[in-house]
């Protein structure tokens, strides 16, 4: 197994689309899944103190969840249906000026 390569990686490569620019669904995407990742370890707590109604507290927090993953494939699935085709530079005309006389 390799070891980590800390030059490798960059923080802001993660919020990044395929084409280099900033993806806002990705942003959205990790910050829900990280209320996620809060609202089930809130969960769990109520839970283990015996919370009424928590089964639906997990039903929301599990929409939440599949929310978060949506989001974070349609960054990925945005570049596969947003590939524009290399088409050839535009000529441009060359403009003449006009001659008064």
């Amino acid at each position: 197994m390799s070891m980590y390569n800390k030059s490798k990686f960059s923080l802001s490569e993660i919020f990044n689309n395929s084409n280099g620019k900033t993806s806002g669904s990705a942003f959205a995407g990790i910050l829900m899944a990280v209320t996620c990742v809060g609202a089930f370890i809130s969960g769990i707590v109520g839970w283990f103190s015996c919370t009424p109604l928590i089964i639906e507290y997990f039903d929301k927090v599990l929409q939440l969840g599949g929310l978060a993953a949506l989001l974070l494939g349609v960054r990925k699935a945005s570049s596969i249906f947003t590939k524009k085709e290399e088409a050839e530079p535009e000529k441009k005309e060359e403009v003449k000026p006009i001659e008064k006389g």
